[in-house]
């Protein structure tokens, strides 16, 4: 009865975000009049060279016949225009069979004059991969994998709760700590019920994540890391809002948010062994128990530290071969804002990482012992 509950709840659950992300769409479109169209015909595509006092410069225009998929004009063929210009490096070029998002301009009348290129139609892909994900999810993993789809769902709805109480004003470091300690709960619990391993991997897992926060935080102070070192905060600062944000802070909480994934699973990962480690030998002393959980959290962590380093590496690729092609001196890269936000939000992440290892051992350990002394 209480797995048919949970699986009512999680299609649920699933429905409810995708009728409410459908409809924020549709309405998004019908304010901005945009619409979905589908590429029948390049009718023209020409290169331009433009005069100007700094010489000249080619313009490509595409012209296209486009079909409108969706809105009030559904099914009406309309020209829409492309610019590409030689000074911008994104440009979006048109091909026959294509599908895009196309903003409208009309005339007095309220009738279509023309079209012009919005940009690809991304999500409807975005949308097959989710569905693939989900249904994999559930075929490979069964019921488990529908609580774990379950987890997910909740851990989304948290960190969106959580980004709207920091732009109404509320305090990034608090509901970052919030959030977060729900989320290992949450996921613990559902995961692998109300049991000694998910009470230890919940408490190494929040007290790794608060280490993890607290060295960066305290690194941040005296290393004068402003929160601004990305391009998306230098924007936010500019952004039309009476909220005054604090940066600090909300780099504090991307921290813990970064961090939180990985610890989770080391901590399961020990917990669980030594549960199992406990129901086949229940005569091991808990020393002997803490000196297994270290060894296979030594294990562990050797994979997960390259991949949570890894993690905060990847995404800078772009930037670190922006600084090898311009043969940027190593003294200005280590004491750039962006570069050293980066070192000490991996670096304090795989600290915490570290540290949750004996927290969640020595833990494990105590709790599989005591159960036993209560038969």
């Amino acid at each position: 009865m209480m797995k048919k509950n949970i699986l009512r709840i999680g299609i649920m659950f699933f429905l409810i975000l995708f009728i409410t992300g459908c409809e924020k769409r549709a309405n998004t479109s019908e304010e901005q009049d945009v619409f979905i169209g589908k590429i029948l015909t390049i009718t023209k595509d020409e290169i331009n060279v433009i005069e100007t006092s700094g010489g000249g410069y080619e313009q490509r225009i595409q012209e296209a016949e486009v079909e409108l998929l969706d809105g009030p004009y559904e099914g009406e063929v309309i020209t829409v225009i492309n610019s590409m210009d030689q000074m911008y490096a994104y440009d979006l070029e048109l091909f026959e069979g294509s599908e895009i998002y196309t903003f409208v301009e009309y005339d007095e009348d309220g009738n279509i004059l023309e079209g012009f290129v919005y940009s690809y139609r991304r999500d409807k892909y975005i949308y097959i991969l989710v569905a693939i994900f989900l249904v994999l999810m559930v075929a490979v993993g069964g019921y488990q994998g529908l609580r774990t789809l379950l987890t997910l769902g909740l851990t989304l709805t948290g960190i969106y709760y959580m980004l709207i109480g920091i732009a109404a004003g509320g305090n990034a470091i608090l509901l970052s700590v919030v959030i977060c300690a729900l989320i290992a709960v949450v996921t613990m619990f559902l995961v692998t019920g109300f049991n000694r391993k998910s009470i230890s991997a919940i408490i190494g897992t929040i007290g790794g994540v608060l280490v993890s926060g607290t060295i960066a935080m305290i690194v941040s102070d005296y290393a004068v890391l402003t929160g601004l070192g990305t391009t998306e905060a230098q924007m936010l600062v500019y952004t039309q809002s009476d909220v005054n944000l604090n940066f600090t802070s909300i780099l504090f909480a991307s921290i813990l948010l970064g961090t939180l994934g990985a610890v989770m699973d080391v901590c399961m990962s020990i917990a669980s062994a030594i549960n199992e480690i406990t129901e086949a030998n229940p005569f091991m002393s808990t020393k002997d128990l803490f000196k297994s959980g270290m060894n296979i959290g030594r294990d562990v962590m050797g994979t997960m530290a390259n991949t949570l380093i890894l993690a905060y590496a990847g995404p800078s690729i772009f930037l670190i071969l922006l600084f090898f092609m311009n043969n940027i001196p190593y003294f200005d890269i280590i004491n750039m804002d962006e570069i050293a936000t980066e070192i000490v939000r991996a670096l304090s992440g795989t600290i915490g990482l570290v540290l949750s290892i004996p927290l969640t051992a020595y833990v494990a350990a105590i709790l599989e012992k005591k159960n036993e002394s209560n038969y």
